[in-house]
């Protein structure tokens, strides 16, 4: 059939297809003569004069938001005079109760036999009734996002990734309460609505928010001028709640011309490099571009396949096990539990190598929940063995953030049917994040369903004495930095007597980690109260089979 035939008739095909529901609305425009027919849907939830209009463009673009609305007239008319066959753009658009809603259309020209523009065909996707739009800012959601850049790569369409994070949310959230750090996000989002100068806009994980541009109607320039003004109104002009709220903002941005790569690639660079810019508290966005693959492609491809390995069952991840020895008897009371990560590929990997960039990520939540059931696991027929032993897994930021956290972990002890007086659970560096208050309800939390805590890395970091009588722990792990060259090292023997003095008072015991040689296990055990030690002296972490022959072995001393 010509395409000139479908004038005559197009109302009765479109009629046909346009009834789709769940906040999908479908158009199609005669060009020549600028007549339109919409969904009907559309037409109710929008408030639109009539499904069947004249002049659609111009009235649809006054429910756009304004600042949206001349990159909207722009892309609209390079289709309809033919400049370009597609029309992509994520927009708000009000609706007929005032309220602006995020809106995503799409549209592809149709030509005639000529070559002239004839027809306008797409949709809009009305994301205010579906699931696609994150809940606190009203942005869409990460997974569209990774939609988005797959669609970019399949296209290859070359495009800009923008990516901010908050330095000091935690501050926020601390001193306002969460009901009123969610105004400060949604708020922040506006900020990045108003200055995205067309482009898309999305809320990843946490606080960090992303801002995709295509390279085809932007420029690098855009990019970054769209940081600095966000940048500077988030530094000097937010107002939430008639208070005025300084945030101190950190931002990358990944200028993506190599297509060839996977979009979790592509993503986890932008990450990596928003890290960097936090760490090194740059004033400026952090720019990168192909060089990121050729410098750090083997770094950003083991992040990426360690990420994918978690929600790939755990494939990879194993648990290795540092004995813990009585200082009086020498004799192995616990262990603690380490987590590793093999694969084919890339080898053994060290944690340190990942677990500070993964605590970054949700997905650690899942990995910290596995550790947990995999070392109580491996340890319960220990425990019928050696009733007074005791297994120590780290907890970390992300999983003590997360209400269901403590439902959780009584759900897998109760399903393993694991004691829970043998469980040690150790706060880890970043756990000082959540103020004291919070971190002392979770072990009073804890105490009450049995189970034991520990204070790890003390003496570096956030750890102080004043944390040993504000926390209800039950042992202070001594970071192996702490005790190097101590018996050298006036003050630090000062220091560590004043410590397990204090954790003796307390009724607390101590463990010393990183006891590399007899004569110093031998000093410390002389002249401190030490209760415990780990460390390559008695033996590197191991499987849990080696740990099994190991403590085996000892007792058959």
């Amino acid at each position: 059939m010509d395409k000139l035939a479908l004038a005559e008739n197009f109302e009765d095909i479109f009629e046909s297809f346009s009834s789709t529901g769940d906040g999908k609305y479908v158009f199609i425009c005669d060009i020549p003569r600028d007549y339109s027919i919409w969904s009907k849907d559309a037409v109710d939830y929008f408030g639109l004069p009539s499904n069947k209009m004249r002049g659609a463009g111009e009235i649809w673009q006054e429910h756009i938001e304004p600042e949206s609305r001349e990159f909207y007239a722009k892309l609209l008319n390079d289709v309809f005079i033919g400049k370009s066959n597609t029309f992509d753009l994520v927009y708000r658009a009000k609706n007929k109760y005032d309220k602006y809603v995020t809106c995503s259309g799409k549209g592809k020209l149709i030509r005639d036999a000529d070559g002239n523009p004839r027809f306008f065909a797409g949709s809009i996707v009305n994301h205010e009734m579906g699931d696609t739009v994150d809940p606190v800012t009203g942005l869409y959601s990460r997974s569209n996002l990774m939609t988005l850049l797959r669609e970019y790569r399949l296209e290859k369409r070359r495009y800009y990734l923008l990516i901010t994070g908050i330095r000091n949310f935690f501050d926020i959230n601390s001193t306002y309460g969460y009901s009123f750090g969610n105004k400060v996000l949604k708020e922040i989002a506006e900020k990045l609505l108003l200055y995205k100068k067309g482009g898309n806009v999305f809320r990843a994980d946490g606080t960090k928010m992303v801002i995709l541009m295509g390279a085809n109607n932007h420029t690098l320039e855009d990019v970054r001028d769209s940081f600095e003004k966000i940048k500077d109104h988030l530094q000097h002009k937010l107002v939430v709640d008639n208070v005025h709220i300084v945030i101190d903002v950190a931002g990358s941005i990944l200028v993506v011309n190599d297509l060839s790569k996977d979009d979790s690639t592509v993503y986890n660079s932008a990450i990596y490099a928003l890290t960097h810019s936090k760490e090194e508290n740059l004033s400026t966005a952090y720019i990168l571009d192909n060089s990121i693959f050729d410098e750090n492609t083997k770094r950003i491809e083991v992040l990426t396949a360690v990420r994918n390995s978690i929600t790939d069952n755990f494939k990879g991840f194993y648990l290795c096990y540092q004995p813990i020895v009585s200082a009086k008897s020498d004799k192995v009371v616990g262990m603690e539990a380490l987590i590793r990560w093999k694969d084919e590929k890339f080898g053994s990997v060290s944690p340190n190598n990942f677990i500070p960039w993964l605590e970054r990520d949700p997905v650690f939540y899942e990995l910290g929940n596995w550790i947990l059931r995999t070392a109580m696991t491996d340890t319960k027929p220990i425990v019928k063995k050696y009733p007074d032993f005791k297994v120590n897994v780290n907890l970390a930021y992300p999983q003590l953030q997360r209400v269901e956290f403590k439902a959780n972990l009584d759900a897998i002890v109760k399903e393993l049917d694991f004691p829970a007086d043998n469980l040690k659970l150790e706060l880890t560096e970043r756990c000082k994040m959540i103020d004291i208050d919070t971190l002392r309800e979770d072990m009073i939390f804890f105490k009450t369903r049995g189970f034991q805590t520990a204070l790890d890395d003390f003496g570096t970091g956030y750890s102080a004495l004043n944390l040993l009588t504000e926390l209800p722990i039950d042992q202070v792990k001594i970071d192996r930095s702490f005790i190097m060259d101590i018996q050298k090292d006036i003050p630090k023997q000062s220091l560590l007597r004043a410590i397990t003095s204090c954790a003796f008072e307390l009724g607390k015991t101590v463990c010393i980690e990183g006891i590399e040689t007899a004569e110093i296990r031998d000093y410390l055990k002389t002249n401190f109260n030490v209760d415990s030690f780990q460390g390559y002296y008695y033996s590197k972490p191991i499987t849990i089979d080696e740990f099994n022959k190991f403590i085996e072995g000892e007792s058959d001393e």
